[in-house]
């Protein structure tokens, strides 16, 4: 068989807590960031837009998001979740964004996908719910295969039948290795 290490029911618990919180986080933070019309702070690399929660002069806790991406009509980013001071798990994404003949809707088009991502539930955090239709908008988010763990996903809009917004994304934890290059669990911090 194989070189599979067992972990132990307490570590299977710390794991499942520290996963659900993060969940928790991730929607709460979500709904304070690009969904939810937050405050930009200053780019940590010229040309990006960067929101983050809680903003640098709140009180911080164990958990920060910030995210960070270039661009409008194609605005591909990344999404770091930092545990305890270190980077625990990340979200990239980008592709097509809004449909080439549909840019002067993109204003529309972005309203709508804020408000489909401020629906977002801690049974899936990445973005927003499997389909939020409003009018002859619909938005649809499908994950392809993993979990919140390592996974990969996509999104788009479509608006009276044609599709005028979509990208991917994946997800993961982070992994660090301590000095003897062994796993250090964000979950373990």
């Amino acid at each position: 068989m194989g070189n599979e290490k067992t972990t132990s029911p307490e570590e299977s618990a710390r794991k499942e807590a520290w996963l659900t919180d993060l969940s928790k986080f991730i929607v709460e933070a979500n709904k304070a960031t690009w969904a939810g019309d937050g405050k930009e702070v200053p780019a940590q690399r010229p040309g990006y837009k960067e929101l983050q929660h809680p903003l640098p002069d709140e009180p911080q806790g164990d958990w920060i998001l910030r995210d960070s991406y270039v661009g409008w009509f194609r605005a591909p980013g990344m999404t770091t979740v930092y545990y305890k001071g270190k980077p625990a798990w990340t979200m990239s994404y980008g592709g097509h964004g809004q449909t080439e003949g549909f840019e002067e809707a993109s204003g529309e088009t972005f309203k709508f996908l804020k408000d489909a991502l401020s629906r977002v539930t801690t049974d899936l955090p990445f973005r927003g719910p499997s389909e939020y239709v409003v009018g002859n908008k619909r938005y649809e988010f499908e994950l392809l295969e993993g979990d919140i763990e390592d996974g990969s996903w996509k999104e788009r809009i479509i608006e009276d039948g044609v599709i005028t917004f979509q990208q991917t994304g994946m997800v993961s934890i982070v992994i660090n290795g301590d000095s003897n290059r062994q796993p250090q669990l964000p979950w373990n911090r």
